[in-house]
């Protein structure tokens, strides 16, 4: 299997979650074989084809034909493989996903700030796909919050209350870090 990267793993939580959960337990329930299902469902029209093939593969204990994924298939199923083998390690991925992601955001919402007009069509572009997705109140919308001067984490986990608390506190930090450090 591909090494595992911690941004394909926070990417694709919602999908590498029970899925892992239900390859380490030794009797999955009935709740996380449904669980299993309709990840399975959502990713598959989502054009996951060969992803879902390979999951379900490995699922069933049979091999899969790496031959078939592309790199980040290949990645999600070897975050799979490792999730259910060590079950703590998964947070620990996304933990340091959100890290490194929050550095770069942090630069990002900085430049906007400044006037950049490429950093704020960047963020604007994020919220828009979030809007698309039908997600309101998301990390995206924060990130603009903070465009617009907001710097309080109550006051964005209360307005934008489906976004990411980690990757909103992480990427206040950083950006108050690099505003005191601008160089």
């Amino acid at each position: 299997m591909s090494d595992v990267s911690s941004q394909v793993a926070a990417a694709h939580l919602e999908f590498i979650e029970p899925i892992s959960a239900c390859l380490a337990s030794k009797e999955p329930s009935l709740a996380q074989q449904d669980a299993v299902a309709v990840m399975i469902a959502t990713y598959r029209e989502e054009g996951w084809s060969d992803l879902c093939r390979a999951t379900v593969a490995l699922l069933a204990g049979q091999a899969t034909d790496e031959a078939a994924l592309d790199d980040e298939d290949r990645m999600i199923l070897a975050a799979i493989e490792q999730a259910a083998k060590e079950p703590g390690w998964l947070e620990g991925a996304v933990t340091e996903a959100e890290a490194q992601a929050a550095e770069q955001i942090a630069a990002l919402i900085l430049a906007a700030t400044w006037g950049e007009r490429e950093g704020l069509e960047a963020l604007n572009q994020m919220r828009a796909a979030a809007q698309a997705a039908g997600l309101t109140g998301s990390t995206a919308h924060a990130f603009i919050a903070m465009v617009e001067g907001e710097r309080e984490l109550d006051a964005l986990l209360g307005a934008h209350k489906n976004a990411q608390t980690g990757l909103i506190e992480r990427t206040l930090a950083a950006l108050s870090d690099q505003e005191r450090d601008p160089s």
